[in-house]
């Protein structure tokens, strides 16, 4: 009898981490496709309240704020490969700081061939392997 138990557990034990894996594998990946606000600029975290923001369509579409004024471009992504197009600025003037800051973000933007996402991180890298921005899912 002492037996019969220990293998009903046993079946019940395997029954249950089989099925904690197989449900871990169904999980959908997670997609480039919607709103980002960015942390991080070259590893320097962007100034409180900024608005730093980029947002992905599944059309290829990539709009945004850089800081203080709107961006507007295109994309194209492959796994991690990402392409991004010519960025058009909207022209206003803001705080110095909002400014450098929005030149650094569109450098930065303008480097990016690689991301990673990863628990609902951005992370966006340079040719060479660079963290250029770091974003967060907006929710």
């Amino acid at each position: 009898m002492k037996n019969i138990k220990q293998l009903v557990l046993l079946i019940a034990i395997s029954t249950t981490l089989a099925a904690c894996n197989s449900s871990s594998s169904l999980a959908a990946p997670e997609t480039l496709p919607g709103s980002w606000l960015v942390d991080s600029i070259k590893g320097k975290p962007v100034i409180a309240n900024s608005m730093a923001k980029l947002k992905f369509t599944p059309k290829n579409n990539l709009s945004g704020s850089a800081s203080c004024n709107n961006i507007s471009t295109s994309y194209s992504s492959k796994k991690n490969a990402i392409s991004i197009g010519p960025i058009a600025t909207t022209r206003k003037m803001c705080l110095p700081a909002l400014m450098d800051q929005e030149a650094n973000f569109l450098q930065a933007l303008s480097k990016v061939k690689r991301i990673q996402l990863e628990n609902g991180q951005l992370s966006m890298f340079d040719q060479q392997g660079f963290l250029q921005l770091k974003a967060k899912r907006a929710k």
